[in-house]
């Protein structure tokens, strides 16, 4: 009877002892995120997803989420959100999805903040879905949580393998090219899967409409790499860094064309 309860336990505990690695499994990992925080707050709900080693933006600079978060006192603010867009590697361990949020100061209040965030996502060492990134951008636009999502699996696209090095190379390669052309340098790495997100504007997706809202505003040229992370299929990896408006955070793939850049969050 003992055994039998253990196992009965184990097969109800949900996705984190038997995370699947694929992109459903990932979007289940978002929401059951998302639905746990709404349960029990903004505090426990972050250090329950968050990797040991996942990073936040609340400033200028990343910092590490357990840590930010386990100081933090807690307050009765409610926060909601569901993704839209989910991109998977080719291993099925690790990607990000992309949606709005809506922020309550309490569960009787209307909506008083929107945006909408982004979480980079991998498979730990006991199997569990954990974030390794989440940075979030503000706007004012009414946008509902998504029941439905777009997803890529990268191992459904001809993609090719990179290292480490490469994908930070390539990252502030993009910087210099900024410095020097301004916005028009992103061109060359923007296709019909790349998604911007940035303060102050809702999300745009595709090289066309991403280059047309860059042309329309100020968008900082001074932007500073700090570090990466990869995919354990090497077919996509994230970077970060900061500028002198905020910070950024990127997911990186290499396709048969060259250098995709499938993410950009900037808070400027």
């Amino acid at each position: 009877m003992k055994s039998l309860l253990i196992v009965i336990a184990i097969f109800t505990t949900g996705f984190s002892v038997y995370a699947q690695k694929n992109s459903k499994a990932l979007i289940h990992a978002e929401r059951s995120f998302a639905s746990y925080t709404v349960a029990n707050g903004i505090k426990k709900g972050f250090l329950q997803f968050l990797d040991s080693s996942g990073l936040v933006f609340p400033g200028a600079d990343a910092v590490n989420g357990i840590s930010f978060h386990s100081k933090s006192p807690g307050n009765a603010a409610v926060l909601n959100w569901g993704p839209e867009y989910a991109v998977i590697s080719a291993s099925g361990d690790f990607g990000f999805t992309t949606g709005p949020y809506h922020l309550k100061r309490s569960a009787n209040d209307t909506v008083s903040g929107r945006g909408q965030y982004s979480s980079i996502w991998h498979i730990n060492d006991k199997g569990e879905w954990k974030v390794l990134a989440d940075m979030g951008t503000r706007y004012t636009q009414e946008r509902n949580i998504p029941l439905s999502v777009a997803e890529l699996d990268l191992g459904k696209v001809t993609t090719e393998k990179f290292d480490l090095n490469e994908v930070i190379s390539i990252d502030q390669q993009l910087n210099n090219q900024l410095k020097e052309k301004g916005s028009a340098a992103y061109a060359p790495y923007l296709t019909v899967q790349s998604w911007f997100n940035m303060n102050q504007f809702a999300p745009v997706m595709g090289a066309r409409d991403i280059g047309n809202l860059l042309k329309a505003i100020s968008h900082p040229s001074d932007f500073l790499f700090v570090n990466a992370g990869i995919a354990s299929s090497k077919d996509m990896a994230f970077t970060y860094g900061k500028s002198s408006k905020g910070p950024y955070l990127r997911v990186w793939s290499k396709q048969t064309a060259g250098w995709v850049l499938l993410l950009q969050v900037s808070s400027e």
